[in-house]
């Protein structure tokens, strides 16, 4: 089961890393942010933790973490940037400094106004599928339960999808509090319960943590379900 304490973190610095994303589309475009520093890291969780380290001074109280979150937010903030948009192609964009250096990182928040949400495709939402079916799988070898592949399938397909997808969802944002991801998977995973089925987003959805911890209870009550059937 997700660790509420790791969750909690995670689902705060999640919500910090979207405003900051937010908010420093127009503080860079204003001139707030000076991004003039060149990076030679091949490492965007480095190159990110370099940039939020220079500017932490002027990001706001509600965007900037706390000192002990100097690597954990860095690391979930990167995976944010690589995991869920893509560059727009438009005359606007713009990635220079006074000596034409930029890291991704750095080049992606200068461009964050060109930023749009990744357009997924067939195989990021299989993928999405796949993880699901291995969180079911890995819930119940924790509680002792057998579960063959085909049956962790069966309840991607089913009523437990939206439960499945936020237990999936939540195991890897806990997951990118050390900078790991699965790239498009993980918004493909959020589609499954923060839009509608008929594919558009929920007005004023947000993440809860209490959500997260029900969907859980329900998925191993059906998998005890399972475990008893003949």
């Amino acid at each position: 089961m997700l660790s509420t304490e790791r969750l909690e973190l995670a689902l705060d610095i999640h919500g910090r890393s979207y405003r900051l994303l937010k908010w420093v589309s127009d503080a860079i475009g204003k001139g707030f942010i000076p991004v003039t520093r060149a990076h030679e890291y091949a490492n965007e969780t480095v190159a990110t933790r370099d940039w939020i380290e220079g500017n932490f001074d002027s990001l706001p109280p509600a965007i900037r973490p706390a000192r002990e979150q100097l690597v954990t937010f860095p690391n979930f903030f990167s995976t944010y940037l690589m995991s869920s948009f893509d560059f727009t192609a438009s005359p606007g964009m713009r990635a220079e400094s006074k000596n034409s250096s930029f890291c991704t990182c750095c080049s992606r928040l200068v461009n964050a106004p060109h930023l749009r949400a990744k357009t997924l495709n067939k195989c990021d939402k299989r993928r999405a599928e796949d993880l699901m079916a291995l969180r079911a799988r890995a819930l119940a070898t924790e509680h002792g339960i057998a579960l063959e592949e085909s049956r962790a399938t069966e309840l991607v397909a089913g009523d437990l999808r939206r439960d499945l997808a936020y237990s999936t969802y939540g195991h890897w944002l806990v997951q990118r509090l050390d900078g790991h991801s699965d790239g498009p998977a993980i918004l493909a995973l959020w589609r499954n319960f923060a839009w509608k089925k008929t594919g558009s987003p929920i007005p004023d959805f947000t993440l809860s943590l209490q959500d997260f911890i029900d969907a859980e209870t329900r998925i191993l009550a059906a998998l005890n379900m399972t475990k008893e059937s003949p």
